[in-house]
C-alpha cells in the first residue's frame, strides 16, 4: 500500500542530502508508533484515572525520591552520552547496552574507560566503580543515554 507524507521542505532537504532511506525509516517509526498505542491500548484504558489514584497514594517522601530519581535518571543520562561520544570504545559501548537491556553476556568487559572519564568528571581519579545496575536511577539513565549513541552509530559501525 502506498501513503502519502508531508513533511516540512527544510526537513525534506536535509533528509535528502543524507540519503537517508526515506521509505524504511518511516516504516520503522510507524511501527513503533502501532505497537507504542497498542501496548498503552492494552496495559490501561483511562490512564487518567490511573494516574490520579495513584497520585493520591503518593506521600510527600516519595514525591521527593522520585523528583530525586528522575535528576539522577537526566545526570545519568547525560554522563553516558558524554561517556559514549569521548571515551568509550565501540565493544565498551555495545557491551554496556547488552547490559542495560539484560541480554546474557559472555565473557567480561570491565569498561576501563569510565576510570578516566569518572576521573575527568569528578577531577579526582577514580580507582572503584560501583556496580553498575540498570535499575538504578544514574546508572539506568547511564546506560540510556549511552545507548542512544550506540543506535546512531551502529550500522555505521559494521
Amino acid at each position: 500500500m502506498r501513503m502519502n507524507i508531508s513533511v516540512p521542505d527544510a526537513l525534506a532537504e536535509q533528509v535528502r542530502a543524507r540519503e537517508l532511506p526515506i521509505s524504511a525509516i518511516c516504516q520503522e517509526a510507524l511501527r513503533n508508533a502501532v505497537e507504542r498505542d497498542r501496548a498503552r491500548q492494552n496495559v490501561m484504558s483511562d490512564l487518567t484515572a490511573v494516574v490520579e489514584r495513584l497520585r493520591g497514594t503518593i506521600g510527600d517522601r516519595d514525591r521527593e525520591r522520585l523528583r530525586s530519581d528522575r535528576e539522577l535518571r537526566e545526570e545519568g543520562r547525560d554522563d553516558g552520552i558524554a561517556w559514549a561520544r569521548d571515551y568509550a570504545t565501540a565493544a565498551e559501548l555495545k557491551y554496556l547496552v547488552s547490559y542495560g537491556s539484560g541480554k546474557e553476556r559472555r565473557g567480561s568487559n570491565p569498561l576501563r574507560s569510565l576510570f578516566p572519564f569518572l576521573s575527568d568528571k569528578r577531577n579526582e581519579k577514580v580507582t572503584h566503580i560501583p556496580p553498575i545496575k540498570a535499575e538504578d536511577p544514574y546508572w539506568g539513565g547511564f546506560i540510556g543515554g549511552a545507548g542512544e549513541v550506540w543506535n546512531a552509530v551502529a550500522d555505521q559501525l559494521r
